[in-house]
């Protein structure tokens, strides 16, 4: 008997230091907030330290369905006591936390914390820490939050226009409301356009994270499973830069009911509801090579065309403003429009201007036409290439010809403008004055004037020359080869105030656009400097863009930016690019 006395002693003695070697150390707490929260309810793991100790954090543990922030110093307390003999005593509190994110409705074991403490490693707490999440049951029946269906598949620069709605019981008092929306303003390769709101009815509510504030708009109450809720909707309109995935995680609608009677300071007790909306995702195809046409300039989607002209009877050497609407839908703030000058079927007509209007709905834009003949019959139609995104196919879409009568006012012959080429100034030669020669020597010119005229022969072709080069390469006096020149400078200045890879992202879209002479709407979330019409580039050139492209987005996007603005980048490329003549 007293053999097993002494055998359990023994055991007992060896397992005290291992249970004391497993125990969280002195001065540190490790726990969660709560361990059974609501699906979207906050929960995190929060970490005190006692006293003035170095604390430093090791890599966070990785648990299926979910998710963990970075760990946050959310408090520090000091206070000072006596002790008997009246001498002052320190006490200091450090307060950490770890949000954390379930995806899912279940049951969850969090491994302890790897965390270093004056220098020694320590795992906290001694055990793994239990996470319940439960359904919102009582949020079913109370609240309302769904989405309109959403294609499983576009192609790369087909918008799409994500609505989500939500409401709650009418006969609950509202405290507080928000959005729960993980990939909101954080998805790579996606751009939002321009979407249209009512003007009547429009609120706010803030977005998380960051409590951004969105627009939405109260729709008419509906009634269903016997209870009347009033309801609104977020529409937002997006469009794909790149091909891959675009992934929606879980959604939240979070509702706080007021279910106390507030004081003077205060509002009352309230009440939380949370209902999700599962994650989904859209594939994104790319616009196939086969099959485009040198013509097409970006536009995707099913797009149509509608023209119209003011009038129809003109006089020679008067301008026609020919109007093109296009409509439908597709990214019609993003595709260039058919340049006339460039058409063979506006050879009878000069284009004197353009203007470009953009809104949610359509895309207008007006040429300014001279007809140079009057013999010009119709106004020609105006074709557009679209990659058709119904039938997965280029087409071309046109407007109808517009019929017009040219009249030649008394005076007008041929081109109203007069000649393209302008006469050259006759060559007036002087009289030669004969000299009185020696004897033997017959009359005839001296080497003065033989030697001014090839000089002034060698002036006028080069004149010529010269001529001839400004009409191919532009006018170097014009504004586009000024903006073209400054496009630098412009860049500099603009970086100089750049605030972050927003700004920066915009300022390179604006240089791109004065060298090359398009839009800066053209160079939206492309990161392909051949793929967009720029030639003789090199590989280098293309790499560094498409870095430096990637190396916004994801700034713009994913929340992986180091927190600069991307300037001193978009610059150097910039030199580069002018150094070889993009």
């Amino acid at each position: 008997m007293n053999r097993w006395i002494l055998i359990i002693l023994l055991v007992a003695a060896t397992a005290a230091p291992l249970r004391a070697s497993q125990a969280t150390p002195e001065g540190l707490q490790v726990a969660l907030s709560s361990a059974l929260v609501k699906l979207g309810e906050p929960v995190g793991i929060i970490v005190r330290v006692e006293g003035d100790r170095r604390v430093r954090f090791g890599p966070l543990p990785k648990v299926s369905g979910l998710s963990f922030s970075k760990v946050t110093q959310t408090g520090r307390q000091s206070s000072v006591s006596y002790d008997a003999r009246g001498r002052p005593v320190v006490e200091q509190r450090t307060t950490f936390e770890v949000r954390v994110q379930p995806g899912e409705v279940g049951k969850y074991s969090i491994p302890p914390l790897s965390i270093e403490l004056d220098g020694q490693p320590v795992q906290a707490p001694a055990e793994a820490m239990t996470l319940e999440v439960v359904q919102d049951i009582a949020a079913s029946q109370l609240l309302l939050f769904e989405r309109e269906d959403l294609p499983a598949t576009v192609y790369e620069g087909q918008p799409y226009t994500l609505e989500l709605r939500f409401g709650w019981d009418v006969t609950r008092k509202l405290a507080d409301a928000e959005l729960q929306l993980p990939w909101w303003e954080r998805q790579e390769g996606v751009i939002e356009v321009t979407s249209p709101v009512s003007q009547t009815g429009t609120y706010e509510i803030p977005i998380r994270p960051g409590r951004r504030a969105a627009a939405i708009e109260k729709l008419p109450s509906l009634e269903r499973g016997g209870r009347r809720f009033d309801v609104y909707r977020l529409r937002r309109r997006f469009v794909a830069t790149r091909p891959g995935t675009v992934e929606f995680g879980r959604s939240l609608f979070k509702f706080s009911e007021l279910v106390g009677r507030g004081g003077v300071f205060s509002r009352g007790a309230s009440r939380d509801f949370y209902a999700p909306i599962d994650p989904f995702e859209i594939e994104v195809l790319p616009v196939p090579e086969e099959g485009r046409p040198v013509e097409w300039s970006g536009a995707v989607g099913e797009i149509e065309a509608t023209r119209s002209v003011p009038r129809r009877d003109i006089d020679l050497g008067d301008a026609i403003e020919l109007e093109v609407r296009w409509f439908g839908e597709g990214n019609l703030e993003f595709f260039d429009p058919p340049d006339l000058s460039r058409l063979p079927a506006f050879d009878q007509f000069r284009v004197l201007g353009v203007e470009d209007r953009k809104s949610p709905d359509d895309r207008v834009v007006t040429y300014d036409l001279v007809p140079l003949d009057p013999a010009v019959k119709e106004v020609p139609g105006v074709p557009l290439s679209v990659f058709d995104t119904g039938s997965g196919r280029f087409i071309t879409t046109s407007t109808e010809p517009i019929e017009i009568r040219v009249t030649a006012t008394a005076g007008a012959d041929g081109d109203p403008f007069g000649p393209t080429e302008e006469a050259e100034p006759p060559l007036v030669m002087r009289d030669i004055q004969p000299r009185q020669g020696s004897a033997g020597e017959g009359p005839g010119p001296g080497p003065g004037p033989l030697l001014g005229g090839l000089m002034l022969a060698a002036a006028i072709a080069g004149w010529a020359t010269l001529r001839g080069a400004v009409r191919r390469r532009g006018d170097p006096a014009g504004v586009r080869a000024r903006q073209r020149r400054a496009a630098l400078s412009s860049l500099r200045r603009e970086l100089r105030t750049a605030r972050g890879p927003e700004d920066s992202a915009a300022a390179l879209e604006r240089f791109l656009a004065r060298r090359s002479g398009s839009s800066p709407e053209f160079w939206i979330g492309r990161s392909s400097l051949s793929a967009a019409g720029a030639t003789d580039v090199s590989p280098e050139l293309e790499q560094r863009f498409a870095a430096l492209r990637g190396e916004l987005d994801r700034a713009l996007f994913g929340g992986e930016g180091s927190g600069g603005s991307g300037s001193d980048g978009v610059l150097v490329f910039a030199q580069e690019a002018v150094k070889e003549g993009l």
